[in-house]
């Protein structure tokens, strides 16, 4: 049957006339299985909730990720897999989602799944590594591979007592592994991604890390890892945490011991003595007695206890130390900070900056972080302050931005380093260019309600556009010089070269804040 338009009334040849077919949904072939995508939208096809291991339950739950079995099943790729499982917090969009322990699964945006091959971006998401997952609306990588030829992967990884809880001495060698295991996941994913991306368009030669907060904290881990060693090309490091950094004047040892006492604490609030009840115990009663274990620490949100363990198996002591001496030296990097990182906690507690003064002063704290004996370094930078603001940058610097700086230095000795700091200010009043702040711009979703609570209205389109061509220069070529941006020279120990990122003329400064640098740096024990 044969249609033609004339104005706006069809004629047609036949009786009726036919509906244009849908496009078709496009369809990629893995040993795992066949991957049935999302129809191209915008010229953009998204395969969602793709498994990269067997589900992590029953008898698998506390183990490493096991690989998939081989299948010549077609798998429906159109939804989000499940986020992992996390308590409820209303700043964390994911955890309002489908939760399930099942739930280590990535999703790929690509163009398209054949001719050249494109560099491959893969996202660690943030939120301390006990929230956040890849259904968080502002993580949706369409509005990314729409405006640039990349494929872009974003990963879920276990959280919380699921990922971090040391079960060694109960479980025995074959639980070793079990206080690592989000980081494991990230290994595992990665895996899949260097074995796999090319079906979808990628380059799996051609692979940049990136991520933020604890996604960016997870990537300098991986630096230090020898298991990851050659299985990422570049890094993109967002607002990274301090990654196990050491404290002068604290024992330089593992922190195995403290994770099996918090091992014994989870297994008497959970009322279980062995693996079996461990292994059947509802997932609801997990969370549960994980949140009275840090709670009764006085860690609310449970971001001080379950997190990475310097084990020197999985993670080596040293993590700084191995980097500088060169434990990934082929690896790029890109990072940077944002200049009021910690005004991002006013969402929790609108008494934020008061009550962190309090902390300094009643417990020789930052934010859970005890740093008694570098205080004299801490008080010269305070200064006895009565300004609470001066103390909210003392816990930025302190948490953030020299770690990074002491990332950045590291990796410079082996290869190329750039260094930014976001400086675009919210227009929501006290939120100053604050933590996370950065990923509406990155993503390019600068609308709607999550979005307006970190930027306030009308957030700059153009700077969202700015950004995005420099994480793609970056992703592409190794360095983020964008057409029509000033040269981002490289980060060395000498020049400090940071490029400060705002709406309007980009700018290389210099070694920012070169005082605060060169005082803070001597409160941290990290290898030459």
């Amino acid at each position: 049957m044969r249609c033609e338009w004339v104005g706006f009334t069809a004629i047609c040849l036949a009786t009726a006339c036919a509906k244009s077919a849908p496009p078709a949904a496009p369809l990629v072939r893995l040993p795992q299985g066949a991957y049935r995508g999302r129809p191209a939208d915008q010229g953009v096809v998204a395969f969602l909730g793709i498994r990269y291991a067997r589900p992590p339950v029953g008898r698998l739950r506390w183990r490493e990720a096991a690989p998939l079995e081989a299948s010549d099943r077609v798998i429906e790729a159109d939804a989000f897999g499940p986020t992992c499982r996390q308590p409820m917090d209303p700043n964390e969009a994911a955890s309002a989602t489908r939760q399930d322990e099942d739930c280590l699964s990535l999703n790929v945006w690509t163009r398209r799944t054949s001719g050249s091959p494109r560099p491959v971006l893969l996202w660690i998401h943030g939120g301390a590594n006990v929230s956040g997952g890849t259904a968080d609306p502002l993580y949706d990588g369409h509005h990314f591979v729409r405006d640039n030829d990349v494929v872009l992967v974003s990963i879920n990884y276990r959280l919380g007592p699921f990922g971090f809880l040391d079960l060694d001495d109960v479980g025995g060698p074959e639980y070793r592994r079990s206080r690592n295991l989000g980081l494991l996941d990230q290994l595992a994913a990665l895996r899949w991604v260097r074995t796999n991306i090319a079906a979808f368009g990628g380059d799996s030669s051609n692979i940049t890390l990136f991520g933020e907060s604890a996604g960016g904290s997870a990537i300098m881990r991986l630096m230090a890892m020898p298991s990851a060693r050659g299985l990422f090309d570049k890094a993109i490091i967002q607002s990274g945490g301090p990654a196990n950094i050491r404290v002068k004047g604290y024992p330089r040892k593992d922190d195995i011991p403290t994770g099996r006492a918090l091992t014994r604490a989870f297994m008497v609030e959970a009322r279980v003595s062995d693996m079996a009840g461990l292994t059947t115990l509802p997932a609801d009663s997990v969370l549960a007695a994980a949140g009275r274990v840090a709670r009764s620490r006085g860690d609310v949100m449970g971001v001080s206890t379950w997190g990475a363990r310097i084990d020197n198996d999985v993670l080596p002591e040293d993590i700084f130390g191995d980097v500088r001496r060169g434990a990934n030296p082929g690896v790029k990097v890109l990072i940077g900070t944002n200049e009021d990182e910690m005004l991002y906690f006013r969402r929790y507690d609108t008494d934020f900056e008061r009550n962190l003064m309090r902390e300094y002063h009643d417990k020789g704290a930052a934010m859970g972080r005890d740093f008694t004996r570098v205080r004299e370094i801490a008080d010269r930078y305070t200064a006895g302050s009565v300004d609470p603001m001066r103390y909210v940058d003392f816990a930025g610097e302190f948490w953030i931005r020299q770690p990074s700086i002491l990332l950045a230095e590291a990796q410079a000795r082996h290869n190329d380093v750039f260094m930014y700091l976001f400086t675009w200010d919210s227009a929501l009043p006290g939120m100053g260019a604050a933590h996370a702040i950065e990923l509406p711009f990155v993503f390019g979703h600068l609308e709607g309600k999550d979005v307006e609570q970190l930027t306030g209205p009308r957030p700059p389109a153009a700077l969202s556009r700015r950004i995005q061509a420099a994480w793609t220069a970056f992703a592409t070529t190794g360095n983020p010089t964008a057409p029509g941006e000033p040269a981002w020279p490289r980060y060395t120990g000498d020049a400090r070269a940071t490029m400060l990122l705002t709406d309007g003329a980009w700018t290389v400064v210099s070694d920012p804040k070169a005082d605060a640098r060169r005082l803070l740096r001597r409160m941290y024990d990290v290898g030459q």
